[in-house]
């Protein structure tokens, strides 16, 4: 075969080409002219083709790039300003701008408001001797007075001596007594008696008597007695009153056929969140709990001791600062520091076990001044 007509295929996608193919019929890629043109064949009565000529149109002329204008000054001829307008007034004629305002002259014969008329001769004028004795009888007065008060408060301050000479006491900051009709309140100083109950009037007693499902507090024989009747259940009945640095005392009796219970003394007292428990069960143990933020934490753990009686006990608690002395029936058991709380309210406490209907009689209470 002559070279014309060897196969050729498409470079871009392998398609074979026929030899007259100008573009592939796969993927329309253009075949390079290495083959020859094809002849072509004019009619006999034309002339030979000829390339055509290029006429421009008659009305455009050749373009030509766009010619850059210089950027556009601005023009020296000054801007005529405009005429000033006076505003316009609220009535009459505008004023001329150029001339001052006009100067107010009052009246001659009008005298300026609020002013007195000048003494026409003062060396006539008398002196006023009523003036001058009006001020010495004011200053022998105010001398008098001063003398009075001087007097008083030397009398007082005598009064308040002779007082203090005869064993009267003033009250300690820190230390609130109850202000309602509750036990005994003693004059407040170090060793006197702050509150104190023996409930054998239940009339001029502050504890509340109330009874429900879990507990009952009433008056009984001359007895504060305070029923536990729910296993696991700490209840107490609270005394007004904010202490500091106190000594609280209570003497309390536990029935024989009672349950297996804890009596007890709540001191700095915050809230029902908020406190100190020193417990005594009729078993022999005692014990000192805090609760702060409703979160039980033991200062001293239950420890058995020989001075607890099973039926009747006197539990007392000495607070000074931060430091808790524990005594039963007279007898120092323990003692810790604390710095959580460091005064408050004070109550009484029972505290039921594993089973209810815990009694405990209270016979005292006692709170007296460090």
């Amino acid at each position: 075969m002559s070279e014309s007509q060897q196969p050729k295929v498409c470079s871009n996608c392998g398609h074979p080409l026929l030899p007259t193919d100008r573009f592939c019929p796969n993927c329309g890629t253009r075949v390079p002219e290495k083959a020859a043109p094809p002849t072509v064949v004019l009619p006999p009565d034309q002339p030979p083709a000829t390339p055509p000529t290029t006429v421009l149109p008659p009305s455009r002329p050749p373009t030509a790039p766009p010619t850059s204008l210089p950027p556009t000054q601005p023009s020296s001829i000054p801007t005529p300003t405009p005429p000033v307008v006076p505003p316009v007034q609220s009535a009459g004629a505008p004023p001329d701008p150029f001339m001052p305002p006009p100067t107010y002259h009052p009246p001659v014969s009008q005298q300026p408001p609020f002013q007195i008329p000048a003494t026409p001769s003062v060396s006539t004028t008398q002196p006023n001797r009523g003036i001058a004795w009006l001020l010495v009888g004011g200053i022998g007065c105010l001398l008098l007075i001063f003398v009075g008060v001087c007097v008083l408060a030397l009398v007082a301050f005598s009064t308040i001596a002779t007082d203090t000479t005869s064993g009267s006491t003033t009250p300690v900051a820190g230390n609130s007594p109850p202000t309602s009709g509750s036990g005994t309140g003693g004059s407040v100083g170090e060793g006197q008696i702050l509150f104190q109950d023996n409930f054998d009037n239940p009339v001029s007693s502050a504890l509340p008597t109330s009874e429900d499902n879990d507990s009952r507090y009433a008056y009984e024989q001359g007895r504060y007695v305070i029923e536990v009747k729910q296993p696991e259940l700490l209840v107490w009945s609270l005394i007004d009153g904010t202490y500091r640095n106190v000594t609280i005392e209570a003497s309390y009796i536990t029935p024989r056929n009672t349950s297996n219970v804890a009596a007890g003394l709540i001191f700095h007292y915050q809230d029902e969140d908020n406190f100190y428990l020193f417990s005594v069960s009729n078993d022999g143990y005692y014990a000192l709990e805090l609760l702060q933020n409703n979160q039980w934490t033991t200062l001293i753990d239950w420890t058995k001791h020989q001075a607890i009686d099973p039926e009747r006990n006197r539990i007392k608690v000495e607070l000074r600062n931060d430091k808790i002395v524990l005594y039963v029936n007279n007898k120092q058991i323990d003692q810790t520091r604390d710095p959580t709380f460091t005064d408050g309210n004070v109550a009484l406490a029972v505290t039921s076990f594993d089973k209810g209907g815990a009694v405990v009689g209270f016979e005292e209470i006692t709170i007296s001044q460090r």
